[in-house]
């Protein structure tokens, strides 16, 4: 016997690399019961989506599940990282407000504490026949289940399962939900999101965590070794390696901040001083992403290059004015950081 469920909204929807918040936004679409009749807040024009731009042809169910996806990537500190490497970290550690670092492994806690639902998380320290028998009892209760497979950052949804083979049916990472024989054996994590708080995260509580992940240590070490090496790294190849990492993720996660400022937070605000700081933030960091454009451009990638480095980047990194142009506007971006910091910091004053 086989039981699904039925219209879950298959990840990612645009800039989304992040798989874990991906197939959490994909749950939490279902769970909240969003169809294409629920209204779209637009934060570029300040009121529900009248289908007036460019994007008019998108459908709602799409701009909510990356509405979604921006708002957890956001207030968790995710969207303020600048390192590729910390997006492979695993996401079953308890949440500990002295421990949550620019690396922190828990955004699992965090994430559905915004969401607004308790989870129960297990590994393989419980047998297979057991946690299959929960994933079946969740399925019967129209309750995807989030399952973490192997290392790195590799999640997935589980949408039904086939009672005969006693294999769960798994959605990946851009692909249709499919039965899956190694679920057991490449578990990592499986995660039952189960009924809902009494009360969720507070705007002040979200706002506390942005401040901190604007503000770490790590950021300003980061800062320093960028401005070092592009002064002294000879290897052009390296460094651009190096370089196009870290601004790949950070103009990335940047949009999804300046999205989330302006879609999400701000109409969860009365005071008018408030939201203005919010929007003068989404300013700024879209201003970020511009400016990240032109750091890819000095190192030769563009879509066209798939945005990875061209051939002759030692020729381009060999330049001293392309070097000097590189510290510059990483220089801004960081200053763009703390100006957004500032700004978070003058909201959380108000409320």
């Amino acid at each position: 016997m086989t039981k699904s469920i039925e219209n879950l909204v298959s990840f990612p929807i645009n800039a989304q690399r992040n798989s874990f918040f991906g197939a959490l936004s994909s749950i939490l679409l279902y769970r909240n019961a969003y169809t294409e009749d629920t209204p779209f807040f637009c934060g570029k024009h300040q009121r529900n989506c009248i289908r007036c731009d460019s994007c008019k042809n998108e459908s709602f169910i799409h701009k909510h599940h990356l509405q979604i996806y921006q708002y957890l990537i956001t207030i968790t500190g995710c969207a303020y990282f600048w390192i590729d490497k910390e997006i492979g970290n695993s996401y079953d550690k308890q949440y500990i407000a002295n421990e949550f670092s620019e690396t922190a492994l828990d955004r699992l806690s965090l994430a559905l504490y915004a969401s607004g639902y308790h989870y129960e998380s297990m590994n393989k320290n419980t047998e297979e026949n057991i946690l299959f028998d929960r994933i079946k009892q969740s399925i019967e209760e129209k309750q995807p289940v989030l399952i973490k497979l192997s290392l790195g950052d590799l999640w997935a949804v589980i949408a039904g399962y086939n009672d005969d083979k006693n294999l769960p049916y798994l959605m990946k990472f851009r692909r249709s939900p499919q039965l899956n024989k190694d679920w057991y054996n490449k578990l990592s994590n499986i995660v039952f999101i189960t009924d809902k708080y009494d009360s969720t995260i507070s705007l002040a509580e979200s706002l506390n965590h942005m401040i901190h992940h604007l503000n770490t240590g790590s950021r300003n070490k980061l800062e320093q070794k960028i401005y070092q090496k592009l002064e002294m790294e000879p290897d052009g190849k390296k460094l651009g390696k190096w370089l196009n990492q870290i601004n790949g993720l950070a103009i990335e996660t940047r949009w999804h901040a300046s999205e989330c400022y302006r879609n999400t937070l701000v109409p969860m605000l009365d005071d008018n001083k408030c939201k203005k700081f919010l929007l003068e933030a989404s300013d700024l960091h879209l201003h970020f992403h511009d400016q990240a454009w032109k750091i890819w451009a000095l190192l030769g990638v563009s879509p066209q290059t798939h945005y990875c480095l061209p051939h002759n980047v030692n020729e381009l990194l060999d330049k001293s004015s392309a070097r000097a142009e590189l510290k510059s506007l990483f220089q801004e971006l960081f200053t763009i950081d703390r100006q957004v910091s500032h700004l978070l910091q003058e909201c959380l004053s108000l409320l």
